[in-house]
């Protein structure tokens, strides 16, 4: 799956559909739920073609990524009975077409991809100060009670609590790309995080993705999201990163990264049937 992520990426640019860090990001994050996926890899001429992923939690959902040359499988692919959501481009008629032949034709909330370059250091936003007490820092392995504890704060919903655990995070650390110095966080002076990014690397491409960020809800509107963000992007270029993307469904999100310097590109849709 990642193999066919680099290669999207090259042919693709922004537009590739996945980034290697989403494909470890998606599977490693959720421990103990493998039994609810089903996989499936498609082969063609010695390398990757196709994959598909349902997610049989409740939503039903089908993710894929399709090799541009390979477009013929997306009908094998979309026949798949147990899938309810398929997602596309807005502006990919063609696999929008092939998502109606199969009924996912409902559109849901839009999820938009942002990009941005990255310019040489003195172009680069200058990291903005931190109130009094609060730090910039990258976490290590000593801190995964308190770097899980963030996530769940930030991503539990009410009657949906977050499922991201020690283990899936260590599951997430082990997991190629990801690397220690860009997993980055402000700190505030009682030592718990404030604020959070996880910055996964492409190196090949010098393409990195946030993916996710968040900021605990007591902290928020002090422009932390922002701040952790930039120290993302600042120690990325420092690793040779010369772009990065990042994905956005809600207005304020949207804004936030946009206060960054990201662009909108292009848009993702859910469809159901």
């Amino acid at each position: 799956m990642q193999q066919l992520a680099l290669e999207q990426r090259r042919l693709l640019g922004p537009r590739a559909p996945w980034h290697v860090g989403d494909v470890a990001w998606g599977l490693r994050q959720h421990e103990g739920r493998e039994e609810e996926w089903k996989i499936r890899v498609w082969v063609e001429d010695g390398r990757v073609a196709a994959w598909s992923w349902l997610q049989q939690d409740g939503r039903d959902r089908l993710e894929h990524d399709v090799h541009p040359e390979y477009l013929h499988l997306l009908d094998e692919i979309l026949a798949e009975p147990a899938a309810r959501v398929a997602f596309a481009y807005e502006d990919d008629a063609e696999r929008r077409e092939a998502l109606a032949r199969h009924g996912f034709e409902q559109p849901a909330e839009p999820m938009h991809y942002l990009v941005r370059d990255l310019p040489e250091l003195p172009e680069l936003p200058e990291l903005p100060p931190l109130p009094d007490g609060f730090r910039y820092r990258t976490v290590g392995v000593e801190d995964a009670t308190e770097r899980v504890s963030i996530h769940r704060a930030v991503w539990t919903r009410p009657g949906a609590p977050s499922r991201f655990t020690e283990s899936s995070y260590a599951q997430v650390r082990a997991e190629w790309p990801y690397r220690e110095s860009l997993d980055c966080v402000v700190e505030a002076p009682d030592g718990r995080f404030a604020a959070y990014a996880l910055l996964w690397p492409d190196d090949e491409h010098g393409v990195g993705e946030l993916e996710p960020v968040g900021v605990r809800e007591e902290f928020r509107r002090r422009g932390l999201g922002a701040a952790v963000c930039t120290y993302a992007l600042r120690r990325w270029h420092e690793e040779g990163g010369r772009q990065a993307i990042v994905y956005c469904v809600t207005d304020g999100a949207c804004a936030l990264y946009e206060s960054l310097g990201f662009c909108i590109h292009a848009t993702l849709r859910g469809y159901s049937r």
